[in-house]
């Protein structure tokens, strides 16, 4: 499998080790275009997360972005410092908020969100059209089996934020699934 000129191995025990070195490579051009914006990636996950699937209450913004509670509220306080998202109360239980993007959050993810589809085009420019969607299939099976693991997800979805840029660039139809959500553990992204 090994390609000419390629000096890459690609032995099944090495997959650790790819997968690692990508995903340096992605989030290092992701946050090359977010520093300059105040944003993060956590916080370009939560932007994410509302233009995809809409206003949504805080504890589930916080399971479909794998974050913690607390750092949800500190996430979001500095989001909406921004103007980005705003938090509105939730008609059908007063107790919470439903948190929406502004009108500057929507154009921010709009802007953004080709950008950063221009990087990883950038990032997996050595793979033609059919690999790009078979890398993308893969990942959110991965993704998705990991969501399930750790409780984020009841059920396998397509989309995963982590894939929106590589499903846009791979042609694949990633139209938000319904979801249900539970909170989930704490963990670092």
């Amino acid at each position: 499998m090994e390609r000419k000129g390629m000096r890459t191995t690609r032995k099944p025990e090495r997959i650790g080790q790819l997968l690692t070195v990508a995903a340096a490579a992605a989030q290092s051009l992701a946050r090359e275009r977010l520093r300059p914006l105040g944003l993060t990636p956590r916080g370009w996950a939560v932007l994410s997360a509302l233009a995809e699937e809409g206003p949504r209450p805080q504890i589930d913004l916080a399971a479909a972005t794998g974050t913690d509670r607390t750092v949800m509220t500190y996430l979001l306080d500095e989001l909406e410092r921004q103007n980005l998202i705003e938090r509105a109360r939730d008609l059908s239980d007063r107790r919470s908020y439903q948190i929406h993007l502004t009108r500057r959050g929507e154009e921010t993810h709009r802007r953004v969100a080709s950008e950063l589809a221009a990087q990883v085009d950038t990032l997996l420019r050595p793979l033609d059209a059919p690999d790009r969607r078979q890398l993308a299939d893969l990942l959110a099976r991965v993704a998705d089996g990991w969501a399930l693991r750790e409780g984020a997800l009841a059920q396998p979805t397509r989309s995963s934020q982590a894939l929106a840029a590589l499903d846009t660039l791979a042609g694949s139809d990633s139209s938000p699934k319904r979801r249900t959500r539970r909170p989930t553990r704490s963990r670092v992204v």
